[in-house]
């Protein structure tokens, strides 16, 4: 569940994003000492997204939203792919890392719910029909003002479905709260 990360903890998960990063452009893996790894917060498998902000502009968003590796490896994993493999940006030059801010979003577990369920600046979303898959952090309901409603026929477009399949029987919609920490 989200809450389950100290504002320490998430510095040093923003520490180590950056180091990923950095270490990147030398082919080097980051270290993680023992005693972090050892930490419940770190080795629990949750949800995560790193999302790089240049100019407070997008500039790469990666993530593993349902808790596939322990957070610690998910972080380091999601700051590479945000990056050098989000599809919708080029690599991220080494020369651009001064002007890189992290944030890293740590996510709740899934609840199934319905779009009355949905608080669009608290809740993000995932939607799942079949093969396709989309989910919206909170982040983007409060930057663009989005109803519940709006939220989720946004996030059907997003998994490339029609946004007037919300009420369609078939598309799960699960919400979920952030754990939310940024560089300054």
């Amino acid at each position: 569940m989200a809450g389950t990360v100290t504002k320490s903890q998430g510095t040093i998960l923003l520490h180590l994003a950056r180091s990923a990063i950095e270490e990147a452009f030398h082919h080097k893996s980051v270290f993680v000492p023992a005693m972090l790894r050892r930490q419940r917060a770190f080795s629990q498998q949750q949800g995560v997204f790193v999302t790089l902000l240049k100019n407070g502009e997008l500039r790469g968003s990666m993530g593993y939203p349902q808790g596939t590796y322990p957070l610690i490896d998910g972080v380091i994993m999601a700051a590479r792919d945000a990056a050098f493999k989000d599809p919708r940006f080029k690599a991220v030059r080494k020369s651009e890392l001064r002007q890189l801010r992290i944030r890293i979003d740590v996510l709740s577990k899934f609840q199934l719910t319905r779009i009355s369920g949905i608080k669009p600046r608290k809740h993000g979303i995932f939607i799942e029909y079949g093969i396709f898959k989309a989910l919206q952090l909170p982040e983007d309901a409060k930057k663009f003002k989005w109803s519940a409603r709006e939220m989720v026929e946004n996030t059907l477009r997003k998994a490339g479905l029609a946004p007037g399949m919300w009420n369609d029987r078939n598309v799960k919609i699960y919400r979920f709260t952030t754990q939310k920490f940024e560089e300054k």
